[in-house]
């Protein structure tokens, strides 16, 4: 696996990037006014086969989220890469037999549809806890929830689609938009906010649910996609740390084949730094412990290799802002 970095054109510019512009165009604003500040040009899109950056995508979110064209414009994008997503990959995600299929299929194709978050899975008993995660920059918070509106209204879009009545619950991580309208084409009770992370929870049965009008037969192999098993620069990063909880900052940039000091600054362009990042990856390993498997204190820190309780709790209060015993009584 290699990943690229927010600056690289490594993005289709005609999966997202033109299809913001052409709608923003539709209503009102001239494309040099989206573009401001990318060195792109409209007619650069002419190519088919043209890519951008994900610093190019973020700044022309910028730019358009300034001309307040309607806070519907992030959901109408998702339903656009709903129906562009389902014509070029329909033979790989219409024939999955189930949602537990259809999940190992987005998985592999997670580059190709929407690389622009990871996401981190959970298991307990009865459910599967999906945590989505920025995959390649941190995000200021408004186009971090913006990209988040795309992303729910296509995944709502398809569940809908060819998963209807099925019932998967959303949490997000900040508090009630004024815009609710537009959230509650979701559903009122499959909708949450002020948790920690964003989370998508699947209950064991849900995942079972058969897709509708799917033959398994037609289902076309995933392995004949030359996908570029490329990802995101903080994707690659979280993997790491997910798989080397006690990891140093030296032993990710050995992972990175670099310096500490090359890391750090590479981390500083992704608008990240280390000690972020491992918190990010151990604050959901516990807040998934505690609120979920119900783990008492001496086993959550065991799983994240504290040496004592004293430094557990104190990491558990910065990351949450409450204590372990708090934490139990509030929504993750």
């Amino acid at each position: 696996m290699s990943y690229f970095e927010t600056s690289e054109p490594k993005l289709s510019s005609h999966q997202l990037l033109v299809p913001l512009i052409e709608l923003a165009k539709q209503r009102g604003i001239h494309p040099d006014k989206a573009l401001k500040g990318t060195k792109l040009f409209y007619s650069d899109f002419a190519q088919p086969d043209h890519v951008s950056s994900f610093s190019q995508l973020e700044q022309t979110i910028k730019n358009i989220m300034t001309c307040h064209l309607g806070q519907d414009i992030s959901f109408v994008l998702g339903q656009h890469l709903l129906h562009s997503i389902c014509a070029r990959y329909a033979s790989y995600l219409f024939h999955c037999s189930n949602l537990k299929a259809l999940l190992v299929a987005c998985k592999q194709l997670q580059g190709e549809l929407f690389p622009y978050f990871s996401v981190r899975m959970f298991k307990q008993n009865k459910a599967i806890h999906l945590i989505v995660n920025p995959a390649i920059s941190e995000l200021q918070p408004s186009v971090y929830c913006f990209l988040l509106e795309v992303w729910l209204s296509l995944i709502n879009g398809f569940l809908k689609w060819r998963f209807e009545n099925t019932q998967v619950q959303f949490q997000l991580p900040y508090t009630t938009p004024v815009y609710i309208e537009e959230y509650q084409a979701i559903g009122a009770n499959l909708l949450s906010f002020g948790h920690h992370f964003t989370t998508v929870v699947i209950s064991k049965e849900a995942l079972q649910t058969r897709q509708n009008s799917a033959i398994p037969a037609l289902q076309s192999d995933i392995k004949t996609l030359a996908n570029s098993n490329t990802v995101g620069f903080l994707a690659y990063a979280e993997s790491f740390l997910i798989a080397n909880p006690r990891a140093t900052l030296e032993d990710l940039a050995n992972y990175f084949n670099t310096s500490g000091a090359t890391l750090k600054r590479k981390l500083a362009l992704h608008n990240s730094q280390f000690s972020c990042l491992k918190d990010r990856v151990l604050s959901q390993q516990a807040g998934f412990c505690i609120g979920q498997q119900g783990y008492s204190n001496s086993q959550v820190a065991k799983v994240l290799d504290f040496n004592d309780l004293p430094n557990f709790r104190r990491a558990i209060k910065r990351w949450f802002g409450v204590t372990p015993s708090e934490l139990r009584k509030v929504r993750i």
